[in-house]
């Protein structure tokens, strides 16, 4: 095969290599970073949005205990309150907000780190 022949071959697979890792990339690191988006209307504090067959919302309920403890949190079931999930934009469980009182928020899809449940404590100006 002759080297231009092997050029056309590999130079395209290369870019479309290279193009999917940073793709794989940017995801990761999005998983790994609250969004900020405004939660207008939702109390201020941290709330977790759950429903009844979320295998992952009883771990992320007992990390809030851990950390804010049992009154340091709201949960919002979709069985309840299906209104709040349309009007925040709520489309995964469990997804936990840290709302402020002018309503911005920053949400996390699944686990949330201590870490970040220990900041948002200061953020919503919680105890």
């Amino acid at each position: 095969m002759p080297v231009e022949e092997a050029l056309q071959l590999w130079v395209p697979l290369g870019i479309l290599a290279l193009s999917a890792s940073i793709a794989l990339a940017a995801r990761i690191l999005q998983r790994r970073r609250p969004r900020r988006r405004s939660m207008q209307g939702l109390e201020p504090g941290v709330s977790l949005f759950t429903s009844e067959r979320c295998p992952g919302c009883d771990p992320v309920r007992s990390r809030l205990i851990e950390v804010l403890g049992a009154e340091g949190f709201r949960e919002i079931k979709w069985t309840d309150q299906p209104d709040l999930f349309v009007t925040h934009t709520v489309d995964r469980v469990p997804t936990t907000a840290a709302v402020d009182a002018s309503g911005d928020a920053f949400i996390w899809e699944g686990m949330p780190p201590i870490r970040l449940v220990q900041r948002w404590r200061s953020f919503v100006n919680q105890p």
